[in-house]
Formats: structure tokens, sequence, C-alpha cells
């Protein structure tokens, strides 16, 4: 359709070219561009995505953000704090989310499993199992940098809302015959209510759930990795692993397959 559009453009602007040696043929496809019609695709394109606005560079912005070539950001640009908040909270977020999750189901339900092992799931879990969207949209959708005393305040409250996506991949695999671990950057300081916000979330079973020691300055990859290492060798198979960042994913003993969930707000390594 796009080609056959271009050529129609291609040939009318010859024709106009000899009919009216006046307008340049450049100026005629500007006009074409920039026309009604093309701006009623683009409307349609946003309705049907349920996303209010267009922004094309904070998209682009975006796709580097999930594949890992933007990294180290401190923020999500002022400009965006828009699109972001228009993401996180349209349609799209969750299709996306559902997209990954589904891909992760087909995976597992694919596999052959062994039965002289402890077949695991890893589940992150903030951004994956449960969703501080609600804390950092008071601080521009991730444009502001938020005061670490009141994201723990946040979590200490034990109000963050299940990511329902998430939820039934976590379901899902169990009913395979996998084991759920759950693995976090969380302090051990926060297990109770963090056990408490994940039940009441509808996440009410894990084979072990590790947290980081209170004390430790560990990199999230590193201690993650590490963590892992160990499952390994206490001779746990690593069937899967997802995440919302690459930390969750990366370096020793990751897992046969790694998921990444999209997330825009924040980057961690």
């Amino acid at each position: 359709m796009k080609i056959l559009s271009l050529s129609l453009l291609f040939l009318l602007a010859a024709t106009v070219s000899q009919a009216r040696p006046s307008l340049p043929v450049p100026k005629l496809i500007e006009q074409f561009l920039t026309s009604t019609n093309i701006i009623e695709d683009e409307a349609e394109l946003l309705e049907k995505q349920k996303l209010a606005i267009s922004y094309p560079n904070c998209r682009s912005w975006h796709l580097g953000v999930e594949t890992s070539n933007i990294i180290n950001f401190p923020t999500v640009p002022a400009n965006c704090k828009d699109y972001v908040e228009d993401y996180l909270t349209s349609e799209q977020y969750r299709a996306d989310s559902k997209t990954v999750c589904k891909e992760a189901y087909f995976y597992a339900k694919g596999l052959a499993l062994k039965n002289d092992t402890v077949n695991v799931w890893i589940f992150d879990l903030d951004e994956t199992l449960l969703s501080n969207v609600p804390f950092y949209a008071q601080y521009g959708y991730g444009t502001e940098k938020p005061d670490p005393n009141a994201f723990n305040k946040w979590l200490e409250a034990g109000e963050a809302p299940v990511l329902p996506e998430t939820l039934h991949l976590y379901q899902n695999v169990q009913e395979l015959g996998i084991e759920p671990v759950l693995l976090t950057e969380r302090y051990q300081d926060l297990a109770e209510v963090t056990l408490k916000n994940l039940e009441a979330a509808g996440f009410t079973y894990w084979r072990q759930i590790l947290f980081k020691p209170t004390d430790s300055n560990t990199k999230i990859s590193n201690f993650k990795s590490k963590e892992r290492k160990k499952l390994v060798r206490s001779g746990y198979t690593i069937i899967g692993n997802i995440g919302d960042q690459w930390a969750d994913l990366v370096k020793d003993s990751p897992g046969r397959r790694t998921f990444k969930l999209p997330n825009p707000l924040y980057y961690k390594n």
C-alpha cells in the first residue's frame, strides 16, 4: 500500500510539474505529507492504541531504553513526562506486558521437564509482580528524582497494586509443575510488609523468596547473579527468568530463557 501510494504521489508530482511549472515538486510532496488525510490516519492509529497524543521522539527514546541502548539515565527526559504517563496508563502497557507473559508461558508449556531436579522460574518483584506506578506518578512519572526515604515509606505502606499479566504467568507456570522463586532487590527489613502485600495481590505461594541483605551495597545484577548461582548449586534448574530491568536477567545463571517486561520509569544496574 505504501509503495502504491508513493508511486501515485510521484506520478501526481510529475503531472502537476508539467501542468504548473511554477510549483516545485518537493513543495508538492511536502504539502502531500502534511495533508489532512495523513493527520487523520495518525489520529486513527492513536485511537486504536488508546494513546492520546503522538510523541515520536519519546517513542524512540523508550525503544532505546527497552533494548538497553540507553542506559544509566538518572531520570526520564522532562519532555517525555506526558508520553510515559500516557503509556503507563493506557491499554498499550498492559498489552505489551501480556505479549511478554504469553511468550513466556508458551515457551514453558513446550518444555519436557525433568523429574530429577526442582524446576523453578525466577520472578523479580517491583514492576514485575507489583507496580510502583502510583508512587512515581507523584514524581512526574520518572522525570523527577524521588526522595529515597519517600520510596521506602511507600514500600512500608504495602499498598503496591498487582500487575495482572504477570500474576497470570505466575499461576500458569505452577500448573505446569514449575515452582516460583521470588528474587528482589528489596532489603530484608521489608520482608514482613512485602509478604503481606504479595499475598493481598494474589501471590500466595513461592518455593523461596530472596531479599537483599539490609547492609548490602552490592549492585543488583551482581546480587541476583550470586543468588541464582546458589540455587543452581543446590540442585535447582532455572527454567525461566522474568523482570523489568536488564539487571534482573544478566550475568551468571540467568536461566534457560529470560523475558524482559517494559519499564520506561527508571534504570537500575
